[in-house]
Formats: C-alpha cells, sequence, structure tokens
C-alpha cells in the first residue's frame, strides 16, 4: 500500500462486517444510554417502557428529545448511518436500496467530500469508508452520548443524574469483557 495515504482501517474479506458490526454496536450503546436517561426523567414527562421497546434508535433519541423539549438535528443522520452499517453488514458494503421508495441513490451518514455529511451514492456501487470516515462516525456518537449524560445540558433544566448501575445495564455483559 505505498503511496496511498489512507489505508483501509480493517483489510480482508470481511472488512465490511465487521466494520458494520462496530456500526452496530456504536448504535446499540446510544440506544441503551437513552433507555437509561429515560428511565430517569419523572413519568409524567417520558414513558420510558415505551422508549425501551422502540428499535431504531434515530427515532428512540428523538422521542427523549422531544420530552426534553429539545429539537433532534441528528435524526437524519442517525437514519443514515443505520442504513449504511446495514449495507456494509448484509450487502458487504454494496448499495441494494435507495432512501426512498424507487430513488435511485442512498445517503451515507459520514463525511464525504469537503467534510459534507451525508453524501449520497448510487444504487450498485459498493460504500467506502475510510479511518477517517470511521473516527467521524466515532465522533458523532461521542458527541450524541456526552449530551445525554448531561455534559452539555439544556438551558433552563436541571442536569439528569446518570446512577452508576441501573435495573437495565446491571445485568447487560458488554462484547469481549470476558464474562
Amino acid at each position: 500500500m505505498a503511496g496511498n495515504d489512507n489505508p483501509p482501517a480493517i483489510a480482508g474479506r470481511l472488512r465490511h462486517k465487521v466494520i458494520g458490526n462496530g456500526l452496530r454496536e456504536l448504535d446499540r450503546f446510544l440506544s441503551v444510554l437513552i433507555d437509561e436517561v429515560a428511565m430517569l426523567m419523572p413519568p409524567d414527562d417520558i414513558d420510558a417502557v415505551r422508549v425501551g421497546r422502540q428499535r431504531n434508535t434515530a427515532n428512540k433519541l428523538r422521542t427523549l428529545h422531544t420530552a426534553l423539549g429539545r429539537s433532534s438535528p441528528d435524526h437524519d443522520r442517525l437514519r443514515a448511518l443505520g442504513r449504511s452499517r446495514d449495507c456494509l453488514f448484509y450487502c458487504d458494503g454494496v448499495v441494494t436500496r435507495s432512501d426512498r421508495r424507487h430513488g435511485t441513490m442512498m445517503t451515507i451518514g459520514w463525511p464525504c467530500g469537503e467534510n459534507q455529511v451525508g453524501g449520497l451514492i448510487a444504487v450498485g456501487e459498493r460504500l467506502v469508508i475510510t479511518p477517517a470516515d470511521l473516527a467521524s462516525v466515532c465522533g458523532f456518537y461521542d458527541r450524541l452520548g456526552g449530551d445525554l449524560v448531561g455534559v452539555h445540558p439544556v438551558p433552563g433544566r436541571a442536569r439528569l443524574p446518570l446512577a452508576p448501575m441501573s435495573p437495565i445495564s446491571a445485568d447487560a455483559n458488554v462484547a469481549c469483557d470476558g464474562t
């Protein structure tokens, strides 16, 4: 790979599946974090059980933001990341469907070109994800997680106190933790 400034972060025939699985793990962690925050909110503000039953993380985060009186500007990017993740994991990185019915393009959830997030890729093309793209996605999830734990509190609202262990996370096993 001499002369290539951006070698693939992961090489080999299962590269797309491994990256897709990593993105799925990030999404799952965010989903569990949303559940935890919802459980800490007053029952009059949000139905934590209903939130916990939602499977789409983008929709789940939007529900939580609505309960907090916030907008949800990251909804479209989370949805695009979900489609991109599924494309990597299930289709070996080949785009097989569009964002819209009968469409020809899919939106990706990482930067392309001049730091523009949400670039388009045609159905039939293969997704390319670089180490910089992965770092951008990780930074995005880190920002969302930090926002949820109160690093960036909502003006006029108290910071949500997060318990060290709640009933949902008490029985959770983290992948590769050896238990």
